[in-house]
């Protein structure tokens, strides 16, 4: 074991001691998903805003004034009257991107209601403007009431259909879950397996391209602990970078989802230490691959290239947390790498019934897989074709 120890405290004082590297492995993934989702969150408020708008009216009805002063939630509209002569300018500003919405009311239009009177009310507004649509989204709606208190005024009946909906109340609890399910497992398995690329080609491929990796096979100590002692310091490694990205994604989330009302508090010490065993045993068996792909590979940039394609495929096994609606009921599918971990995690953000089950189940497979990969990676030291390989 002081042999497993020496070959770890290598691996660590090789990161620990640069300083670059700590910022970029320990620091740099946290703090650039922080700002990346932060600037991403405040881009997207400031596209989908909410402000009360423009609005020039053409002839304006005195009960659509009434019925819009009375139902009105938000901060009432600049609204401004027009004439007939007026509206082509206004359509043109409208087009422009400088007013919001235009509404034309038929001339003396309330004067004129007699039974089977029907009238046209023009509205205008640019589509291709989410400030102009957004505004008329609104007054949409305020027309709509208008439309039925006359309709009522003249027959004193406005509806064929009552609709009576039924509707259990909004859960805030299973909607922040649903949320968080299908964006941290994705998140939290990329960022692991980017952390293990930053520093694991390095440490194999790295060492044998360089020469130094000879020398240390030729030393006294077994290589199983070689094997042992690097996947142990680079799995540490590893998760350190992971909690790093984790703590930036969580942190990051109210500002991303533009609302400080999405509430994180929800999950509490359990969750957090269930997540973070998770991320323990996962981030072995991802080590352990980064290893074996770079013991093989002759040196850094062939280590590069094939640790590529197993990295998207992590990418795509991360996506199918986005659908599905929840965690795989089926306990076989926690035996797959990778894949269960991405659907434990979901279990746990959905606050899953067999969600110590699933854990239990993947704790127990990643432990086999990590025990397999060091075998592997021990049997590939011990091959002088494979280790000094030119």
């Amino acid at each position: 074991m002081k042999n497993v120890w020496t070959i770890f405290k290598k691996e660590w004082d090789r990161v620990i001691k640069d300083k670059r590297l700590v910022f970029s492995v320990m620091i740099l993934p946290g703090l650039m998903i922080f700002l990346i989702y932060t600037f991403m969150g405040g881009a997207m408020s400031n596209l989908y805003t909410d402000e009360p708008g423009n609005v020039a009216i053409v002839s304006p009805a005195a009960g659509f004034a009434t019925i819009y002063d009375t139902t009105a939630y938000d901060e009432k509209a600049n609204i401004i009257t027009i004439t007939a002569e007026e509206v082509d300018s206004y359509k043109t500003k409208i087009d422009q991107g400088e007013w919001d919405l235009l509404i034309e009311f038929p001339a003396d239009l309330e004067t004129n209601l007699v039974d089977g009177y029907h009238a046209t009310v023009r509205v205008y507004y640019n589509q291709n403007e989410s400030q102009s649509s957004s505004v008329f989204g609104r007054f949409a709606g305020y027309l709509e009431v208008y439309g039925q208190a006359l309709s009522y005024a003249l027959y004193q009946d406005t509806t064929v259909l009552v609709y009576d909906f039924g509707t259990l109340p909004l859960d805030e609890t299973q909607m922040i879950g649903q949320i968080m399910s299908s964006l941290l497992p994705m998140l939290v398995v990329m960022f692991l397996f980017a952390g293990a690329m930053a520093i694991g080609p390095e440490s194999i491929a790295g060492e044998k391209e360089r020469g130094t990796m000879a020398t240390l096979l030729v030393t006294p100590v077994k290589r199983s602990q070689i094997a042992l002692g690097k996947i142990l310091s680079l799995g540490v490694l590893s998760l350190i970078s992971a909690v790093s990205s984790f703590i930036g994604i969580v942190s990051s989330l109210p500002k991303l989802f533009g609302s400080a009302d999405i509430d994180i508090s929800i999950y509490g010490f359990r969750e957090y230490a269930l997540i973070l065993i998770l991320l323990f045993s996962t981030v072995f068996v991802i080590v352990g691959v980064i290893a074996v792909i770079s013991a093989y590979a002759k040196n850094l940039k062939e280590a590069g290239t094939l640790i590529t394609p197993v990295y998207l495929l992590t990418i795509i096994v991360g996506v199918t947390s986005m659908f599905g609606g929840g965690a795989n009921p089926d306990w076989y599918f926690y035996l797959l790498p990778i894949y269960n971990t991405v659907q434990s995690l979901t279990a746990i953000m959905m606050y899953d019934p067999s969600v110590g089950l699933y854990i239990a189940i993947t704790v127990v497979a990643n432990l086999g897989y990590t025990v397999l990969l060091v075998w592997v990676l021990h049997k590939m030291f011990n091959s002088e074709k494979i280790m000094f390989a030119k």
